[in-house]
């Protein structure tokens, strides 16, 4: 026990981060497995960069890191099972922005008050989304997109994942900035088949699908979503750049249970910030179009309130109705 209590801590230290030793020695922790439950499916963006993430906390802990995905409802049972976890550090959650900051405005009768029954640790990693039209339309930038949608409201089809997805919101925040109207198609799962057949025109797609789909030459990428072009499309514009203010990235974090003691999350908000700052970590999330954060856990709470409060305004000025 001595022997791993001392290989965390000098690994902490070498990281440079801000936990004090004291603070370990106090904690006691970790002193056994760590369960990181991922509320989404194997190989979905959450499942491969959750792995990729407890993979890496087991060295930098000295102790086994066990996945556990536990799917269904938008990641509400995922995250139901950590809010009813033992506030003690050694089950986290590992989620995408959308159970957090997304789903309290769009699920009805949420069974989970993030903001309450969840404590911050460390936003991991962040990936944009990309507008992308097929080919065959006659839509080549963002603002011709703007244009055409706002004369012709609702006749161009676009591809989501559900009516709580960031996709659908995404097409919400448009019509809510500038007006214009495009027409969400629900799927259940892909559809890259049909947005490469124009059965639908549109998506709003995680950067990771983009070069496929570009590569085949039946879609043309618009415009990314995020605050900056991203290194990896640096010729592909910021949705920003035609309409200020539209920014939504994709991010990934954890969080602990409500009433985990202050030091064992200090702990592991340093443990999962040198997880990120890893050079062969920053390599395989630009691999999947994603990069490191490693934020502190006063980063990520003021991030999911604003999140939260912009969804929040966007979803009554709309008049969504939240699904059932």
């Amino acid at each position: 026990m001595k022997k791993t209590r001392r290989h965390v801590a000098a690994l902490l230290a070498t990281a440079a981060l801000s936990v004090p030793l004291a603070a370990f020695s106090q904690a006691n922790y970790p002193s056994r497995p760590v369960t990181l439950v991922l509320p989404a499916a194997a190989g979905t963006g959450v499942d491969i960069i959750g792995r990729l993430g407890a993979q890496k906390l087991s060295e930098v802990l000295g102790l086994p890191v066990v996945v556990d995905n536990v799917v269904g409802a938008s990641g509400v049972i995922g995250v139901q099972k950590v809010t009813r976890a033992k506030p003690d550090g050694y089950t986290l959650l590992f989620a995408f922005n959308q159970t957090i900051t997304m789903n309290p405005h769009m699920v009805a009768n949420l069974p989970y008050d993030p903001q309450k029954e969840l404590v911050p640790v460390s936003r991991f990693a962040a990936s944009p989304f990309v507008w992308m039209v097929n080919a065959q339309v006659q839509i080549r930038t963002f603002a011709d997109l703007v244009a055409h949608a706002k004369s012709h409201p609702g006749k161009l089809a676009m591809g989501v994942t559900g009516f709580a997805s960031a996709a659908y919101l995404g097409s919400q925040l448009l019509a809510y900035q500038t007006g214009a109207e495009v027409l969400p198609v629900n799927y259940a799962g892909n559809f890259s088949a049909d947005l490469m057949s124009n059965v639908v025109q549109l998506s709003m797609s995680p950067a990771a699908q983009v070069p496929a789909l570009v590569a085949s030459g039946k879609v043309r990428a618009l415009a990314q979503t995020g605050a900056r072009r991203a290194e990896g499309m640096p010729e592909v514009p910021t949705v920003k750049e035609t309409v200020p203010g539209f920014v939504i990235d994709g991010w990934y974090a954890v969080w602990a249970p409500a009433g985990t003691p202050r030091e064992v999350v200090a702990i592991l908000t340093d443990a999962w910030r040198s997880v990120a700052s890893m050079p062969q970590v920053k390599e395989r999330l630009a691999a999947v179009s994603a990069v490191a954060v490693g934020s502190t856990a006063e980063e990520l709470s003021e991030l999911t309130r604003t999140e939260t409060k912009m969804w929040g305004e966007v979803v009554k000025a709309r008049s969504i109705v939240p699904a059932q």
